[in-house]
């Protein structure tokens, strides 16, 4: 086995060092060659050589914190361009299965905002805190209240988005989208949705999703056709 185990070093790593001066080396660190041996330097180098000096560690540990530092910027990007891509898609899936929803039921289902979505699942009424972060319900509206009653059925709930900041929509109240038989919007105008917001989504990393009658939503791009948070929802009026 001592054979074996030698001649398969003495192959793999060392194949002009004699096997006998390898034994030594490897399991006789006392005994070395001669001092005219020629062998003599490689075996102390191969005895010697056992690992990272600090200097070496050093700088190793250094070039690896200034790679983590260039690299911290581009990944916090990358996490939020995620998290928004995520609020925006799971947003405006619900809004295109609310539409497809009414529809099929020959009109009548909501989707609002709610504070209590995954409890109580009803809409957010007046003075209620936040905006559409808090969450929202989906929800077929048979006697067509102005909310959700206990026998009403509830078609989808989205609890508290917790990874963008705000979702706001322009004005100073939250819209209630009703939409019916065919699919539009019983509002009188349009309105846009913005996701994110200071400090912490730059203007580049935010949205704005953009409601038109006809009940769809699409995200807002700007002149340049780059989607941000300067972007308009002129061209849904």
């Amino acid at each position: 086995m001592h054979l074996t185990v030698s001649l398969m070093v003495q192959s793999i790593r060392f194949p002009f060092f004699p096997l006998s001066h390898l034994s030594a080396c490897l399991y006789r660190p006392s005994v070395q060659p001669s001092r005219g041996d020629v062998n003599r330097s490689k075996c102390i180098l191969m005895n010697k050589s056992r690992g990272l000096t600090m200097v070496e560690l050093l700088v190793v540990i250094a070039i690896v914190a200034i790679l983590a530092r260039l690299a911290a910027p581009s990944f916090k990007q990358t996490i939020q361009s995620v998290a928004m891509a995520s609020a925006v898609n799971t947003f405006m899936a619900d809004m295109r299965y609310a539409r497809s929803e009414s529809i099929r039921r020959n009109g009548g289902v909501v989707m609002c905002r709610s504070i209590n979505a995954e409890t109580n699942a009803t809409c957010a009424v007046s003075g209620d805190a936040g905006d559409w972060e808090t969450g929202w319900i989906v929800f077929h509206n048979l006697n067509n209240g102005s909310n959700r009653s206990t026998n009403e059925p509830l078609l989808r709930v989205q609890g508290p988005i917790t990874s963008v900041n705000t979702i706001a929509e322009s004005g100073s109240s939250d819209t209630i989208f009703r939409f019916t038989a065919t699919g539009r919007l019983s509002l009188s105008s349009s309105t846009s949705i913005q996701f994110g917001s200071n400090p912490k989504f730059a203007s580049d990393a935010r949205r704005i999703v953009c409601v038109n009658l006809g009940g769809r939503a699409r995200i807002a791009l700007d002149s340049a056709g780059k989607a941000n948070g300067d972007a308009s929802c002129a061209t849904d009026q």
